[in-house]
């Protein structure tokens, strides 16, 4: 069973072993950040759960006390929205069917969070086991920003995709 706790400064280190490279970086958190990751990149989204409401919280994933994943949702309070996103599984642990899970606990989270009425994410489109997965899950692919996305000498597709609270309901088996 895999449990959610809060992202601490002293996961920087294991956390920024699983990106090997740029685009591994990119990939998980977008454009914005460099590779290696930074302990100050880290420091800036743990102080956006600072704020009050929180603008992001961030939580690693758990299998009893080990880490094996990380996760990230990001709030529009005035919308209702919250933004899916830095999902990562460690690289030891890809391959064993813990993405849906992992999404599972973080559709949860974020709607059982007051005021929050849709989730929405970005995803690169070559990722295809993450469309998949969030696809299984109910979320639609409500567009796409073509080579929206710069890495070294590449450009990235970016999908839009989106899961309504009424949506994710609706799907879930009756009590």
């Amino acid at each position: 069973m895999l449990t959610l706790r809060p992202l601490a400064l002293t996961d920087f280190a294991l956390l920024a072993s699983w990106f090997s490279g740029l685009p591994d970086v990119v990939q998980w958190g977008g454009s914005q950040l460099s590779f290696p990751l930074s302990q100050a990149d880290v420091s800036a989204m743990l102080a956006e759960g600072q704020t009050s409401p929180p603008s992001r919280r961030c939580w690693m994933v758990c299998r009893g006390d080990t880490p094996i994943g990380h996760a990230q949702l990001a709030y529009d309070w005035r919308d209702g929205n919250a933004r899916l996103g830095r999902v990562a599984i460690a690289p030891a642990e890809r391959g064993k069917g813990l993405a849906r899970p992992l999404v599972t606990l973080m559709v949860n989270e974020a709607f059982q969070t007051p005021g929050i009425d849709r989730l929405e994410l970005n995803v690169y489109m070559f990722n295809k086991p993450a469309i998949r997965t969030y696809q299984a899950l109910g979320f639609t692919l409500e567009g796409v920003r073509r080579s929206s996305t710069r890495v070294d000498d590449a450009r990235w597709d970016t999908g839009m995709m989106g899961l309504l609270r009424s949506e994710w309901r609706a799907a879930q088996p009756a009590a």
